[in-house]
């Protein structure tokens, strides 16, 4: 029995030295490894550090882009901030010179051309230079762009400037728009800027072949087509400057004695739009349309301050079929004009109705 205490205590003895020796390596290893990273440089930090203080404003830098990459252009905004210098942290934008003036320095800094990092360090530098700050903390981000963006205008539901850091698919960018508007026609026009003008001849002839359009640093695109069946030849590349704009659809007028007058949308200029189509999209005349009246007011170009000229219209002719279907177009208004002797009738009659059944009523009442 003593013999089993033992040799108990003996293996006791031998697993605590063990852990003893294993707890010693673990020591050492993390001890090592720490010794191996390298230094944390005090002073300046780089574009991409979040910080709980940083302003709260969205950098326009996309997920997975390298803040470090991206160089400042002129007419930039920048948020700015230096650690414990609230006089200096705010939102500035770049001079069209390209200079970034900051309060407490005696001189603007040359912003342009450099990257975030190196716009940190060197306005860390400048506070240094002046004897203000020993060891500035900076950080500077990007809020809004021209040059490395896409301006999307026209007929998109959310028309404004889109942060574009490379070559982008036309698509995506309408994606990010919300998608076309109600209003939108057919077409949008691509502008390009500098980075998409020198890139549209290195897409090769091909490019111009499939699209006749493309001219003079500007091409139309059929987007509706783009967007309802993803076709490949519209979906094509946007450069940082370029500009996408969406064209409204061009409208036709119905007026007068119809059931639903207003302005309709020709969303596609070759569609054939006829008096009789417009009718029937009106929802067809009332019953005190002057039928015999009926004419399209055609804007005459040569006619001073855009007087319109008067198109008689037979409509029970086009009917029969013994006349063509007069072929409209873009800001015509179809006009259909109101029977006086007609509408008269028609509010007799519904006086006479509702006197009537007054009349009935009562003598029901009292019969």
């Amino acid at each position: 029995m003593v013999g089993d205490v033992g040799r108990l205590q003996e293996i006791g003895k031998a697993a605590m030295a063990s852990w003893v020796g294993l707890t010693l390596c673990l020591l050492a290893s993390w001890t090592l490894g720490r010794a191996q990273e390298p230094p944390v440089v005090a002073g300046v930090e780089s574009a991409t550090t979040s910080k709980q203080s940083t302003p709260a404003a969205k950098p326009a830098v996309e997920p997975g882009h390298q803040a470090m990459e991206y160089t400042v252009s002129p007419e930039d905004v920048l948020d700015v901030y230096l650690l414990d210098v609230p006089e200096v942290t705010r939102t500035y934008r770049v001079s069209s010179n390209g200079l970034l003036a900051l309060p407490l320095l005696p001189e603007p800094i040359e912003a342009a051309g450099l990257t975030l990092d190196q716009l940190s360090r060197l306005i860390a530098k400048k506070f240094r230079d002046a004897g203000m700050l020993n060891n500035a903390q900076v950080t500077v981000s990007i809020k809004e762009t021209r040059l490395h963006a896409v301006i999307v205008s026209g007929a998109v539901k959310h028309p404004q400037v889109y942060p574009v850091y490379g070559p982008t698919r036309l698509l995506d960018v309408l994606i990010q728009a919300g998608g076309l508007a109600d209003e939108a026609g057919n077409e949008a026009i691509v502008t390009r800027g500098p980075a998409g003008a020198r890139a549209e001849t290195g897409e090769g002839d091909q490019a111009v072949e499939a699209d006749p359009s493309a001219r003079g640093g500007t091409r139309t695109l059929n987007v509706r087509r783009l967007v309802e069946s993803g076709d490949e030849k519209a979906n094509i590349l946007l450069y940082p400057g370029d500009r996408v704009t969406v064209q409204r659809a061009e409208l036709i007028y119905v007026l007068g004695a119809v059931l639903r007058p207003g302005g309709y949308t020709l969303k596609d200029p070759s569609q054939s739009m006829t008096v009789l189509k417009a009718l029937a999209m009106a929802g067809d005349m009332t019953s005190v349309a002057k039928r015999s009246r009926v004419a399209v007011l055609r804007r005459d170009p040569a006619a001073p301050e855009g007087k319109r000229q008067e198109i008689p219209v037979n409509i029970q002719a086009m009917l029969r079929g013994k006349l063509a279907d007069v072929q409209m177009q873009a800001e015509d208004i179809l006009y259909v004009p109101e029977s006086g002797g007609l509408k008269a009738m028609r509010q007799a009659l519904t006086t006479g109705i509702g006197a009537g059944s007054t009349i009935a009523t009562g003598l029901i009442i009292y019969h």
